[in-house]
């Protein structure tokens, strides 16, 4: 435990030096400011702002959109946010000192995943969080569906954040972490869209290896399909890509941790 809140710490600490924790919560700040002082408008003499003039499905469908739509763009920034901290962490100079205490190679690498990926959470879930109840204010309409949104997203993130982790260790870049990143999304984004060009494929070795891409590669976007649906009191369209995606993500870690241990600093 004294092992892991010194690295917590020592993360909190770098990125307040780089500033990116301030960003975060300036642009919720905005954001929160931005929603309370919306100016009302009206239809039919109605307050269009005011949460019993306007039907409770849309305002829980519209609430929903909006989230997710927010949820994925702090994702985005934290992504950017977060890919340098652990080529930063493997610097020489740095990681030698970090070497010399008694602690395994293992434990230390996967310390300063766990530091990163809370700090990253806690301000999603604060930022997020914050807007969500200047927006439920503004409303007049609190919905607890939120949670589950929250909890796709923290998901979605530590898929993505395994993937940044094992290529910042591989490549000691974090502008590579950031390319290779969205390299991977696009790609996979590409392929859960693959149905639709099966007519033109017909049954060529070419529909075989797009399905068998498809199922080895983690499925970022299809993760949150599932957000709308959950904040919306509905059931997940599929698990399958969350837990696929999951098991991916153990891989990525454990090939980070792998090379990490043999690497020698």
């Amino acid at each position: 435990m004294h092992s892991f809140s010194a690295i917590l710490r020592d993360t909190l600490l770098e990125v307040r030096d780089r500033k990116v924790f301030y960003v975060y919560w300036a642009l919720a700040g905005l954001l929160v400011i931005a929603i309370l002082l919306l100016p009302n408008f009206k239809i039919d003499g109605h307050e269009m702002l005011q949460g019993d003039t306007i039907p409770q499905e849309m305002i829980v469908e519209g609430t929903a959109r909006f989230m997710s739509a927010l949820f994925g763009f702090f994702v985005f920034l934290l992504v950017f946010g977060s890919a340098g901290l652990i080529p930063a962490f493997l610097q020489k100079g740095r990681i030698e000192l970090s070497l010399s205490k008694p602690i395994s190679r293992y434990r230390l690498i996967l310390l300063k995943f766990s530091a990163v990926y809370l700090l990253m959470a806690i301000i999603l879930t604060g930022t997020v969080t914050l807007i969500w109840l200047a927006a439920s204010f503004r409303l007049g309409h609190v919905d607890t569906g939120y949670i589950g949104g929250l909890l796709i997203y923290l998901a979605q993130f530590l898929f993505i954040y395994s993937l940044v982790f094992c290529l910042g260790v591989l490549s000691n870049s974090g502008a590579a972490s950031i390319m290779g990143y969205f390299i991977v999304r696009i790609g996979t984004d590409l392929l859960a869209g693959r149905k639709a060009i099966y007519a033109f494929l017909g049954d060529s070795v070419w529909r075989k290896i797009l399905d068998g891409l498809y199922h080895i590669l983690p499925k970022y976007g299809e993760v949150t399909d599932n957000s709308i649906p959950l904040m919306t009191g509905k059931e997940m369209i599929s698990s399958y890509p969350i837990y696929s995606t999951f098991v991916i993500s153990v891989v990525l870690v454990l090939v980070a941790l792998a090379v990490f241990h043999r690497r020698d600093y």
